[in-house]
């Protein structure tokens, strides 16, 4: 057997390459005898395979590759049906044919066709060959329909392939949103932190002050009293009255207008020691002043208990 009927009979047993495949298909579609040459290659196969003549490793190959297609399996019971037809032709021959070399049954039909049985030869050599031609485009089809279903397969995987990787990104999002989508819940449910509040800053209160130096009660004061000034909006009025002698345990303080009724009144008040002697400090509303003038009348507890004058103060309120 020849390289190139070595390379025919491994590609008729589907031991080839697909590169190796696809040259050689390309190489018998475009060369007749290429074409002729693997039709009758296969028909001494089938032949060698009926008569028995094949190597045991030819044979194991020819039945695990060849055979399992059903039409070579077909063509092969019409060889060993063909072959027996010719076997009983050889019989009923002269007995000088005896000594002639065993040939292949399509060595014979050749022959055959010179002989008196011209028509029938020529009929069953018609026959196997359309058979055998056949065949090979069945077989080639077959190899073009396994190429097919696995490069159809290989598609399918890969689609398999991204539709799984394309399922677990869905799946991935899907986990995310409902992570978001808990933490979103939570963030609701919880209790909103209420920020601290701020006592609002009171605004510092409008004090019209005044400071006065107590003087004697027979005291005469020529000039002008003392004025206590109250803009607008003025809320609270604070007096000072320093004395430079302290001589009682404790004070009698009152507040009245010049002529009219006590707005304040204080007893037993103790005075704060200041650098000069010692000071008496009253704050009251705004609201109680009026403008006009205004007494402030100090006396003196004895330690018997008795009041004593100190001093009385006049000034004059003025509201803005």
């Amino acid at each position: 057997m020849t390289t190139s009927d070595e390379m025919l009979t491994r590609y008729l047993f589907g031991e080839l390459s697909e590169a190796e495949q696809a040259q050689l298909e390309a190489r018998y579609f475009a060369d007749a005898q290429t074409f002729e040459q693997l039709a009758q290659l296969e028909t001494e196969l089938v032949d060698n395979y009926t008569r028995g003549r094949l190597s045991p490793p030819m044979r194991d190959r020819f039945e695990r590759a060849y055979l399992v297609n059903p039409n070579r399996r077909v063509r092969l019971r019409f060889s060993e049906a063909l072959a027996a037809k010719l076997d009983q032709f050889d019989a009923a021959q002269s007995a000088d044919r005896t000594g002639i070399r065993a040939t292949s049954w399509w060595q014979r039909i050749s022959a055959l066709l010179t002989g008196g049985q011209r028509v029938l030869a020529f009929s069953m050599a018609l026959a196997l060959l359309l058979l055998a031609s056949v065949s090979v485009w069945l077989f080639i089809q077959s190899q073009r329909l396994r190429q097919d279903l696995a490069r159809a397969r290989e598609a399918q995987s890969a689609q398999a392939e991204r539709e799984h990787e394309a399922q677990q990104q869905l799946a991935s999002e899907q986990t995310r949103t409902q992570e978001l989508t808990a933490e979103l819940e939570r963030a609701r449910t919880e209790p909103k932190l209420q920020p601290t509040p701020v006592a609002p800053e009171r605004p510092t209160p409008i004090v019209a002050s005044l400071v006065l130096l107590a003087s004697g009660i027979r005291g005469v004061d020529t000039g002008a009293p003392p004025r206590l000034v109250m803009p607008q909006g003025t809320q609270q009025v604070r007096l000072q009255l320093n004395l430079s002698e302290h001589d009682y345990q404790s004070y009698q303080l009152a507040l009245q207008p010049v002529g009219g009724r006590e707005i304040f009144h204080r007893q037993h008040f103790k005075p704060k020691p200041n650098r000069s002697g010692v000071s008496f400090i009253i704050q009251l509303p705004a609201a109680k002043v009026s403008t006009g003038d205004y007494m402030l009348t100090l006396k003196g507890f004895t330690t018997k208990g008795e009041l004593e004058d100190v001093s009385q103060s006049i000034f004059r309120v003025e509201k803005k």
